[in-house]
């Protein structure tokens, strides 16, 4: 498409043509160690292919508000039997997506991410991982694999809300319309606070619907 023809179109062409350009980035990281780890796309892989998607098709995404939801210090022990701090904060952003050509035309989309560090960089990490959600979110892209080709009967069922927890993570994590309704659902800033009970629900009604392979 010429950059005469994009100039007519509106913006919400405009945000379905960067979803057909970036239809679908392959999970390039791990998070967590051990059985609970799982796989997730990376903020730099997001970043620059919703950037180059957006210069071609004339419309720019700007994070305009970000609220620190909830922080939280938490006190662990380490290896070694010593204590020390983990600051764990949860952050509500605001991006706006706005027409080049049309600046009058935007739209708002709602993200929270949670940040865990040992310093001062949680704010930041929960900034970063909303962002990230929020292009995932607006432009539906595509994350992994489909789990139904991926099921393998030998792998070991998870018995630990942690191991569940992972599971949960791995589906939500290319499925972010429902990972938004089930936070709604809860009244919670990130996956990250569900309890242990809500997490054995959660697990348990997607396992039923065979939404997950585990």
């Amino acid at each position: 498409m010429k950059t005469q023809e994009i100039k007519t179109i509106n913006l919400f062409e405009k945000i379905q043509l960067v979803s057909n350009m970036v239809r679908n980035i392959e999970k390039g990281i791990t998070i967590g160690s051990g059985s609970y780890s799982y796989k997730a796309v990376s903020d730099l892989d997001v970043t620059l292919a919703v950037k180059d998607a957006e210069k071609v098709f004339r419309i720019i995404s700007i994070p305009t508000k970000q609220e620190l939801v909830n922080s939280e210090i938490v006190r662990i022990i380490k290896k070694d039997g010593s204590e020390g701090l983990t600051f764990v904060d949860t952050v509500k952003l605001t991006l706006v997506i706005y027409d080049l050509d049309d600046i009058k035309s935007f739209i708002e989309i709602e993200s929270y991410g949670k940040g865990i560090d040992n310093g001062d960089k949680g704010f930041g990490k929960a900034s970063t991982y909303a962002r990230k959600y929020a292009l995932l979110n607006v432009y539906k892209i595509a994350t992994g694999e489909d789990p139904d080709a991926s099921k393998n009967d030998d792998i070991k069922t998870p018995e630990t809300p942690n191991e569940k927890m992972a599971a949960i993570k791995n589906y939500l994590d290319s499925n972010l319309d429902t990972l938004q309704r089930l936070l709604e659902h809860f009244s919670i800033g990130s996956i990250d606070d569900l309890t242990s009970k809500q997490i054995d629900t959660v697990y348990t009604t997607y396992k039923q619907k065979k939404l997950i392979w585990i």
